[in-house]
């Protein structure tokens, strides 16, 4: 089974860098995925790092929660070598802060706050 040595230094420096919290299981099996915080009230995006195999990598960006409801269309996967990680882990930081950004085709519902 591959292991998650080699990137856990890169992947740490990162949710160091965003404030956020790293969780290292899912369903009883190694992982590492972060959430990073969209517009209030309810954005909410996931960064996940698959194990490594044959040396390579896959870093994978999503929007768990949007307050215009375009979870769907939000997505995007980079592969590349475990040498790679830091430089796909800043594109999905990128990617994400691009969508917080993104022209919404709705306004944002009000805050429940």
């Amino acid at each position: 089974m591959q292991t998650y040595d080699k990137l856990d230094p890169v992947i740490d420096k990162w949710v160091a860098i965003l404030g956020t919290k790293l969780f290292t299981e899912w369903a009883d099996r190694p992982a590492r995925f972060f959430y990073t915080p969209g517009d209030p009230p309810f954005e909410c995006f996931q960064i996940s790092v698959a194990p490594p195999k044959w040396g390579r990598v896959k870093v994978h960006a999503r929007a768990v929660d949007t307050n215009d409801d375009v979870e769907r269309e939000l997505e995007q996967s980079w592969k590349g070598s475990v040498a790679e990680l830091d430089d796909m882990l800043a594109a999905a930081v990128e990617t994400i802060n691009a969508w917080k950004i993104r022209t919404r085709e709705r306004p944002d519902p009000p805050s429940p706050w």
